[in-house]
């Protein structure tokens, strides 16, 4: 496959993604704000609403983005194709606000982790998620985006050598115009003035932090994670109903961490380290943009097909209406 047709298929799955985010994310919101089911989970409820509202504005990011992603001379170009004729500042502005909502998806992930955590093995310690103290959560949680998002703007300047291999990579791979596109460069090595190969310490430093925030995240999954499931199975004292919804909230969270860890986040982390190897993978990285694009629209179907209520709901919609149209027509068909 060329280099240029993956411009083809970014596009093809960037408006599949988006379209996918809009109609799931908003049918999950519409389900939390108005099903009964959600009155049983307390504050967890604000923050799939959260969740939703973030992933309808990370989608939306990414479309206006339009990300490809190269690796070339030691570093990992994240391209931005432009829509609209942005000043400098502007353009820039638009790809670490993508970089945060990259590092937003990690933090609030853990945050979910660690509510169903305190439920399930330390319920008297929940209202540590009510009124200010919830609003503090999100603070931290947006607060860890938003150093992810400044590293991406300070620590990954360009430089004359990265914008030459930027210029080589959009003429001879991609056939596009300079003009129109801008890029955020991770570069991991130079060479000085006698032509020794080093690493870039401002540049490492970024990639360090980006790297720290995936570690941490996922060392609070899997603690939260694996000590929620083994207090469950120690529940006494609680309705089956109870604790078959807390079971389902669980499996949910689980499958949805899971499907972002095979399909994201271990490849970010693997493109990230392979320059750290020598690794250059030239346009195949593509199909981490691939991924991503269409990850915001697939995750909250996860969620809504593993709770019971939701999955009843959207068949009843769809099905319900479906068996009523047909009953319609033929009760409506003249008799032959």
């Amino acid at each position: 496959m060329s280099d240029r047709s993956w411009i083809i298929w970014t596009d093809i799955s960037g408006t599949i993604g988006f379209s996918l985010s809009i109609l799931s994310n908003s049918c999950l919101f519409l389900m939390i704000c108005f099903l009964k089911t959600t009155k049983n989970i307390g504050s967890y409820k604000y923050l799939l609403i959260i969740f939703c509202i973030f992933t309808l504005f990370y989608a939306s990011v990414e479309m206006l983005l339009r990300p490809l992603i190269h690796s070339y001379d030691d570093t990992l170009f994240l391209i931005q194709r432009k829509r609209f004729d942005w000043g400098k500042l502007a353009t820039r502005l638009v790809a670490t606000t993508y970089c945060g909502c990259y590092a937003m998806s990690f933090t609030l992930f853990a945050l979910q982790f660690i509510h169903r955590y305190i439920a399930t093995c330390k319920p008297q310690h929940l209202h540590h998620f009510d009124g200010k103290n919830f609003l503090l959560w999100i603070f931290g949680a947006i607060s860890i985006a938003i150093s992810w998002a400044c590293a991406a703007l300070f620590l990954f300047p360009q430089t004359l050598r990265t914008h030459q291999s930027f210029l080589t990579i959009i003429k001879d791979s991609y056939d596009l115009d300079p003009y129109w596109t801008d890029y955020v460069p991770y570069k991991y090595f130079y060479y000085n003035e006698l032509g020794q190969k080093l690493p870039d310490l401002q540049n490492m430093s970024g990639i360090f932090q980006h790297l720290l925030v995936i570690f941490i995240s996922f060392l609070i999954l899997f603690y939260c994670g694996t000590q929620t499931f083994f207090e469950m199975h120690k529940f006494r004292g609680i309705s089956n109903k109870t604790r078959d919804l807390q079971f389902q909230l669980f499996r949910a969270l689980v499958v949805q961490t899971i499907f972002p860890m095979i399909f994201v986040y271990i490849p970010t982390a693997f493109i990230l380290a392979c320059p750290f190897f020598g690794l250059e993978f030239g346009a195949i990285t593509n199909y981490q943009s691939i991924l991503t694009q269409l990850y915001p629209g697939i995750d909250p179907i996860i969620f809504i097909f593993l709770i019971r209520d939701y999955r009843k709901t959207v068949k009843r919609v769809i099905f319900g209406k479906v068996f009523k149209n047909t009953v319609a027509s033929e009760y409506s068909a003249p008799s032959s």
